[in-house]
């Protein structure tokens, strides 16, 4: 087999591959012995019939496709390897007339990862905020670990803000032909701030035994798409009103917060460790910011051209996505929440496919710099990674390996996020960080577009 390379247009490459005469008849031998043995023929013993009856029965067209067929695999392999391409697709074959006796020829197409051309990374400079935790940030932390530690008792009087109330209610959607819902029991935290503003009004003041109305208009995105976008109405009745009684700050509240291990045992030892803690979070988040920016400022700056391929390839996965949670968290279809919301689908699919072109164009300049820096995952360094997410999900690393291993991408899925990851570092390594007590600016990642 002789190859040679007629061209490249961008990340466009042609190939021409010619066969030998008598290597293509070789196979096409093979393919007649093939359909011989496959298949009955009146009159023949099967694998016996010749060559001429399968024409007749077959075609030779047929039979000189499925010989091309059965040699293309290999010498796409052959010309991948020998011109080291980074295919993203299968090829498309042009194929001329193929006489035997004659060698046989035809052109390949592929479409290759695009060249880029890396900005800078010197020359890009990102803020970091220094992490602080005055008493102003600790205070409510504080406040708010003995909310999540607290105990609910019941009293008898009427409802104030800080209460969870138990209620029995029913829905109605106003419209002409809708009923009331069948009465439900919940429990409501006013204190949460996603209770909704109407119910929290129509409780307060309310005692035990209280009825209650309230009406409302829905958001159109709203994750229940029967009620999505339309007003209603909510009867209520107050079952029971507990207040919320908090712990005190001593050593079996620091146990429940800090672990039982802890050596804390004063108020004043407990705030500095929590504080430590804060601190140790808020540098992490923002070193995280900062890198997310310097990646999105290097995506930005970098040049290349996204092939349209890869950009499809990612929309059907994220439509897929959307798909499932659609189905899983509300039971519904994402067509149904599209016409809930909305939301037209020629708008969707602009929207995922701005996000799709987005993530290829980073995703295609870390691959570039991590393949020209060198950077990849060493098996230490997986299973490192394997040890602190069991250690995360309370399992140990051989069930979560060996959940991980049913999944025939999960391994795949989880070295290419710790290499991204490890880019992303690298990236921060060479970029200018200037650290500063407050941003000039809200970081947020940068888009990108075509050059």
């Amino acid at each position: 087999m002789r190859t040679e390379l007629l061209g490249q247009e961008k990340n466009i490459i042609r190939v021409k591959v010619e066969f030998e005469a008598e290597d293509f008849a070789k196979h096409l031998a093979k393919t007649v012995r093939d359909f011989s043995n496959q298949v009955n023929i009146p009159g023949f013993r099967k694998g016996h019939a010749p060559r001429r009856v399968i024409e007749m029965r077959f075609g030779l067209d047929t039979l000189h496709t499925e010989t091309l067929e059965n040699m293309l695999p290999g010498a796409i392999q052959q010309v991948v390897d020998d011109y080291e391409l980074d295919i993203i697709d299968d090829p498309a074959l042009s194929l001329g007339e193929i006489k035997e006796g004659e060698p046989v020829s035809c052109e390949l197409t592929f479409e290759v990862m695009p060249e880029v051309e890396l900005s800078a990374l010197e020359e890009i400079e990102v803020e970091r905020e220094l992490p602080a935790v005055p008493d102003e940030k600790l205070n409510p932390t504080i406040e708010d670990l003995r909310r999540n530690a607290c105990r609910f008792e019941p009293v008898e009087r009427e409802v104030c803000d800080s209460d969870v109330v138990e209620v029995t209610f029913l829905t109605q959607v106003l419209e002409a032909d809708r009923e009331e819902s069948t009465p439900q029991k919940i429990e409501i935290d006013l204190a949460d701030e996603a209770v909704r503003r109407e119910v929290r009004e129509a409780l307060l003041g309310k005692s035990a035994g209280s009825k209650v109305e309230t009406e409302f208009d829905v958001e159109p995105d709203y994750q229940d798409p029967s009620v999505a976008g339309k007003r209603v109405r909510y009867k209520m009745t107050v079952e029971m009103v507990r207040e919320r009684v908090l712990p005190d700050l001593d050593q079996d509240f620091f146990k429940k917060v800090l672990g039982e291990d802890t050596p804390v045992e004063t108020e004043h030892q407990f705030r500095e460790e929590v504080r430590k803690r804060m601190h140790e979070r808020i540098a992490d988040l923002s070193h995280a910011r900062a890198r997310d920016e310097a990646v999105s400022i290097l995506t930005e700056r970098s040049s290349l051209e996204v092939p349209e391929t890869l950009v499809n390839r990612q929309v059907a996965i994220l439509r897929k996505e959307d798909e499932k949670d659609a189905q899983e968290r509300f039971g519904v279809s994402l067509e149904e929440i599209l016409s809930n919301a909305s939301t037209r689908e020629g708008d969707y699919l602009q929207e995922l496919r701005t996000k799709a072109r987005t993530m290829v164009r980073r995703s295609l300049v870390l691959d570039a710099l991590g393949k020209r820096d060198d950077i990849s995952v060493s098996r230490e360094e997986l299973e490192a990674e394997l040890d602190r997410r069991a250690s995360m999900m309370g399992v140990t690393k051989e069930v979560l390996r060996g959940a991980i291993l049913r999944d025939r991408n999960a391994m795949m899925r989880l070295a290419d996020s710790l290499r991204y990851d490890k880019i992303a570092e690298h990236v921060m390594s060479r970029v200018k960080v200037k650290d500063v007590e407050k941003l000039s600016a809200p970081q947020q990642g940068v888009e990108s577009s075509e050059q």
